[in-house]
């Protein structure tokens, strides 16, 4: 019986609850439910209003429109909460142009933090002042001229005896004779690497002290019991600096591998080839040390040298590659162009000493070029001697070296090094690459493959030609300066 009671207590009161939630809380959400309706039906009207105020409006242009009195509203439609690009506040408006094509919007003005990363926030960054580096110079070839006039605007700068001489051309040493002399300057000094001394070593008694190698105060090479070895001769390899031994038929006493440095020294002590510091341990290695065929100081008689007899006039650029062998350094390739750059001779050689190293990294020449070559020194001096005569001039850069691989003996000579010289002085040069970028805006000898004698023959005839359009051109300017005033001719006739 209290059971049933206590049931029925318990629905009645829940009823009662129940009423009085429906009866406050219902009215509340219909209150809210009638405002979001009738301010969003109140937008729509607004929009539709000035939409059609818009299309009513006349097209005339002296209309203003109706200032916009902004006030805090809270707006409930999403496109009104947004805010305009690059601009802080809240949208206020919306509206359509009267075509129809663009897209008015108001926004409210207010004091906003502003997103540093936005485009209203991004400020003019300031213009890079830096002058751009300058771009490589165009390839330019120079304006030919004819054969004569070249010949006239060379005479000036043909080197002189003393001149060659100085530089290392072979000279001859009689007017009828095959032989040459060739005078090498030694090469520079190294600066010297001190050490420490040993206050404790033996005392040093030339030739007589019981610790001489036979050697002399100078290292001087031993004499050997054998016969082979006591018919040997020193040479200086090129490339390591280390003097090594060879017989008189040109085979090497001792084989012992070459580590070199094929780069040369910048002006902070340092190969160009790896960045190594001077004195550092090479960083290419070859399989025999290797000569240049002469020494420092006077070398010669050397045979073997042709002259051209007769005069044929002419000038042409001469080049040619080389490898080194038994013998030194020995004719691989030539190649020699005209005046007007057309090639007149180009020919591989076959050297006539057993090959050591082609030096393809500088030269070019593989052994299968060498393999396919027929012709031999004397070929190749008897064909140039075939259109070069005793009065043509030869162009080339450091043309002592071309004209000692040829064994060619010959007085009229222009060289690029000296015609465009160090601003050093002699005894350096300037390279012909560094020459042909600089003053032809052209790139030689960058090739992995090696030199191409063409090529280099053409940059030293190129550079000639610019150096004689040059001259022609100030000659010209002085040409059309006003004569300089000479004195009143009354008063030297008085005096």
């Amino acid at each position: 019986m209290n059971v049933y009671i206590l049931a029925g207590v318990t629905g009645f009161m829940c009823v009662i609850l129940h009423f009085i939630y429906k009866t406050f809380f219902g009215q509340q959400k219909c209150d809210v439910q009638n405002d979001e309706s009738e301010s969003v039906t109140g937008a729509q009207s607004e929009t539709v209003s000035e939409t059609s105020t818009n299309e009513n409006r006349p097209s005339g242009k002296s209309k203003k429109r109706a200032t916009w009195k902004a006030g805090k509203t809270d707006f409930s439609h999403p496109w009104l909460l947004k805010n305009l690009k690059g601009h802080p506040g809240n949208v206020l408006l919306m509206d359509f142009s009267a075509n129809g094509k663009f897209l008015a919007a108001t926004c409210d003005e207010t004091n906003a933090a502003v997103d540093p990363t936005g485009a209203a926030a991004r400020r003019r960054r300031p213009r890079d002042r830096r002058r751009p580096p300058p771009a490589p110079p165009t390839p330019s070839t120079p304006q030919r001229i004819s054969t004569e006039e070249l010949v006239e605007a060379l005479r000036p700068h043909l080197l002189s005896p003393k001149r060659m001489w100085a530089l290392g051309y072979p000279l001859e040493i009689e007017p009828t004779s095959s032989k040459a002399v060739v005078y090498i300057n030694p090469p520079p000094r190294r600066p010297l690497q001190f050490t420490s001394f040993d206050v404790n070593a033996p005392e040093f008694v030339p030739g007589g002290s019981q610790s001489d190698s036979g050697r002399g105060s100078w290292g001087s090479t031993p004499r050997s019991d054998s016969d082979e070895e006591a018919d040997a001769v020193e040479h200086l390899c090129v490339r390591c600096d280390k003097m090594f031994r060879m017989t008189r038929e040109g085979e090497y006493v001792v084989e012992e591998t070459c580590s070199y440095h094929w780069g040369r020294i910048s002006s902070n002590s340092r190969h160009t080839c790896c960045e190594a510091p001077l004195g550092s341990k090479g960083c290419s290695t070859s399989r025999f040390h290797v000569w240049s065929g002469t020494k420092p100081g006077m070398n010669g008689p050397l045979e073997g040298y042709v002259r051209a007899r007769s005069p044929r006039g002419g000038v042409y650029a001469i080049d040619t590659e080389m490898c080194y062998t038994t013998a030194g350094l020995e004719l691989a390739s030539v190649a020699v162009i005209a005046a007007d750059g057309r090639l007149v001779y180009r020919s591989l050689v076959k050297p006539g000493s057993p090959v050591v190293d082609h030096n393809t990294r500088f030269s070019g020449i593989r052994p299968r070029d060498l393999a396919r070559a027929t012709k031999t020194l004397k070929d190749v001096q008897n064909d140039i001697l075939g259109f070069i005569g005793n009065d043509t001039i030869l162009v080339g850069h450091a043309l002592e070296n071309d004209l000692r691989s040829l064994k060619l003996l010959h007085s009229a000579v222009v060289d690029t090094s000296a015609l465009y010289p160090h601003s050093r002085g002699f005894p350096l040069r300037r390279s012909l690459r560094a020459l042909s970028e600089e003053l032809l805006g052209r790139s030689v000898q960058r090739s992995s493959s090696g030199h191409s004698p063409l090529e280099d023959a053409r940059a030293a005839m190129d550079l000639v030609l610019l150096k004689v359009h040059k001259e022609r051109a100030q000659r010209a300017r002085i040409s059309n300066q006003l004569p300089i005033l000479q004195p009143y001719e009354p008063l030297i006739s008085s005096a």
